[in-house]
């Protein structure tokens, strides 16, 4: 964020709040000193210079990027991190556990990478003979190495006529274009996935078209708990629900996770200011008042898989609210907190959240101590 653009939302904050421009400059030195380690853009993305709605605990418990990766480090084992990257590991994972998720019709890789009882298509004509077969449709296509949405498709239809693949908004593109441009080497294969229906609230609200929760979980000495939970919701034509700092123009909703109510739904104003939405702009339904359906199986879902992956000890879950009950589609190692703090309007690092950080050092110093103590005995007894 350059100076120009600085003094400009400056200005605007001072309009809004009344808060002088030097009175902004120490107050955002000071929270870039915090642990939070605020910087200017977030400043004024999350409204900080408003004392009217935070004060100054409030405003030290918001999360910079720069320090989002501390905080994901400190919880997770990096070499756990491959569940994250890889979704055909994850989803073999899921497999094994019998935990529910969107059923995989297919894999399309190069090297015969598989997941049990799943056809594998090495070769792309193989891939246009499954392709050809209108049953399959519609489909969701992503890498297995993909983040933010990239990469993904959702195909709707094949036509046959000119052997063509048709995807969700009415374009076509050759068969065999669609297959040359799937990508196999960093990608890690491509997944081809049933398109799941929304549970008709959802639906209801949102359209025929799929949405997910963000559900993050901590692990604490006294097993998971359930932190923050935020409903991603899609608009217009996006076939994903990212959020990505609003450039989307899909929305967010934040969820409270003791009752699954939804309190607070963002979006991108006009203004590029984020703003309090009340309905969908597409159905022009209100989105509250709204519990979240199966509330109470996302959450015990969310809880299992957590309890079964204890190199990961802040689990970001990405959960799907289908008409068949929930599914859980990935577990991100390195989550967004920006996410979470502009759905809520809340920063992430609550005494909850703190205490975990604190309560997770000392367990780490723990083992560190065994592991330290192990060694010195190895070396005592060779030695001897």
């Amino acid at each position: 964020m350059n100076f120009a653009s600085i003094l400009a939302r400056a200005r605007q904050a001072k309009n809004l709040s009344g808060k002088g421009l030097l009175a902004q400059a120490i107050e955002m030195a000071r929270l870039h000193r915090a642990p939070g380690k605020i910087g200017p853009s977030e400043y004024f993305d999350y409204g900080l210079f408003d004392d009217q709605r935070f004060d100054e605990l409030a405003k030290q418990e918001f999360i910079g990027w720069s320090r989002e990766s501390f905080i994901n480090n400190t919880f997770n084992k990096v070499e756990w991190g491959g569940l994250s990257l890889d979704k055909i590991v994850f989803y073999t994972f899921l497999e094994g556990a019998g935990i529910p998720y969107p059923r995989i019709q297919a894999i399309f890789d190069l090297h015969g990478r598989f997941i049990k009882e799943i056809p594998t298509f090495a070769s792309p004509d193989t891939l246009a003979t499954y392709l050809k077969n209108r049953d399959v449709y519609p489909i969701f296509v992503k890498p297995s190495h993909g983040n933010f949405g990239r990469g993904a498709h959702y195909l709707y239809a094949y036509n046959s006529r000119d052997e063509s693949v048709v995807f969700a908004n009415g374009a076509q593109s050759p068969l065999v274009d669609f297959i040359g441009s799937l990508e196999t080497t960093l990608s890690g294969g491509q997944i081809f996935q049933d398109v799941f229906q929304p549970h008709p609230d959802l639906a209801h609200r949102c359209g025929a078209r799929s949405s997910t929760m963000r559900v993050v979980v901590i692990m604490t000495r006294q097993g998971p708990q359930l932190c923050r939970a935020v409903w991603k919701i899609p608009t217009g034509s996006n076939i994903i629900d990212n959020f990505q700092h609003g450039r989307t123009g899909n929305l967010l909703a934040s969820v409270d996770v003791k009752t699954g109510d939804v309190y607070r739904v963002i979006g991108h104003g006009a203004d590029g200011e984020f703003t309090q939405i009340s309905m969908h702009p597409d159905t022009g339904v209100d989105l509250m008042p709204l519990r979240i359906p199966d509330w109470a199986k996302a959450e015990d879902l969310c809880l299992t898989a957590a309890r079964l992956l204890p190199g990961l000890r802040l689990l970001h879950f990405d959960v799907a609210i289908a008409n068949t009950g929930p599914l859980l589609l990935e577990v991100n190692f390195r989550g967004n907190l920006d996410l979470l703090q502009h759905a809520s309007g809340k920063g992430f690092l609550s005494p909850e959240v703190s205490g975990a950080l604190e309560d997770h050092a000392a367990f780490r110093q723990e083992i560190a101590s065994i592991v330290q103590q192990t060694m010195r005995e190895q070396q005592g007894s060779s030695g001897a």
